[in-house]
């Protein structure tokens, strides 16, 4: 009895000292918030019908002040829009809308598309300005469009786009 006891003291010592020694050495996914790395965050827009990704090398906190601002821009944009418009907007944004914040931009100043209708490439000096919007705009013609509506005689019909009728 004494030996069985004395065993499982020992295996419940060793259990708690790797749990200890784990949960000071961590895991690698607490490295330093301060470290200027590749990073990713997922932003919630429009009351959560939509999301976006935000990527970018810098710190934490400066990702998450970008990504905090880009979805701010996009929050208010879309609350000022009416409903044709926001539908216009979620359908942008069922894509997978990443904006890749670029703190030293290369051959562009605010921000650039690349014709995928998804990339946003914008400036770290920019995510506070109406170029995030722009972004939107510019990726809109880019996309996959099927039409949602058809002529009463059952025959599919092309719908104009406000983003469309606003270029």
């Amino acid at each position: 009895m004494k030996k069985t006891f004395s065993k499982w003291l020992t295996a419940v010592f060793a259990a708690v000292l790797v749990l200890a020694l784990m949960g000071c050495g961590g895991n690698g996914d607490d490295e330093k918030d301060d470290a200027a790395k590749d990073r990713s965050v997922t932003i919630n827009l429009f009351g959560g019908a939509s999301k976006a990704t935000v990527k970018g090398y810098m710190t934490k906190a400066e990702l998450n002040g970008a990504a905090d601002k880009i979805a701010s821009r996009l929050n208010v944009e879309f609350g000022t829009l009416d409903g044709d418009m926001q539908n216009s907007y979620k359908d942008v944004f069922v894509r997978g809308v990443t904006y890749i914040v670029e703190t030293n931009p290369d051959g562009y100043v605010n921000f650039k598309t690349v014709g995928d209708g998804k990339t946003i490439y914008i400036a770290l000096s920019a995510i506070d300005t109406v170029y995030v919007i722009d972004g939107v705009r510019s990726i809109y013609p880019n996309g996959t469009y099927v039409s949602k509506v058809k002529n009463q005689d059952g025959t599919w019909m092309r719908g104009i786009s406000l983003f469309e009728i606003a270029m």
